[in-house]
């Protein structure tokens, strides 16, 4: 009798993932992705509607602080009737700062969805209150506006 050794094999396993298991996960990424992309059109959206409103509040802020600055030519700011924003500078107070409104101005149609601004003064009340508004309107939207009091100090 003749004896054989033979060598005892493991049945042979394969590691690695079945089909049913690569179709579930990319499904599951799949569902994760366009989850991510609806939240990202929201964000766009909502930066899409509020950019208008950030940009009128932070150009009638700047003016606001302009008018509050220049006590000497304050009141050139609300007459800007035919005065155009060039570079050269005139040195009188009340003509420099109507040609920094007009500048304003220009930067607000620029910036804006139909943007226009206006600088008004209050004489009802003492010393002249000035009023800095800024208005746009997006297509669909409506117009808005945005409007600062400012109060100078004497």
């Amino acid at each position: 009798m003749q004896l054989r050794l033979t060598a005892h094999r493991p049945p042979l396993r394969f590691s690695g993932f079945t089909l049913v298991e690569v179709i579930a996960a990319l499904l599951v990424v799949g569902i994760g992705l366009i989850g991510i992309a609806a939240l990202y059109g929201e964000a766009m959206q909502t930066e899409i509607d509020t950019h208008p409103q950030a940009q009128a509040a932070r150009l009638a802020q700047l003016m606001a602080e302009k008018v509050n600055a220049n006590a000497a030519g304050r009141t050139g700011y609300a007459n800007v009737i035919g005065v155009l924003c060039t570079e050269t500078r005139d040195p009188r107070p009340v003509n420099a700062a109507a040609q920094e409104a007009a500048c304003w101005h220009d930067e607000i149609r620029k910036a804006l969805p139909n943007g226009s601004g206006a600088i008004t003064r209050d004489l009802t009340t003492n010393p002249p209150t000035f009023v800095v508004s800024v208005s746009w309107s997006a297509a669909g939207a409506g117009a808005a506006s945005y409007v600062v009091r400012v109060q100078p100090s004497k």
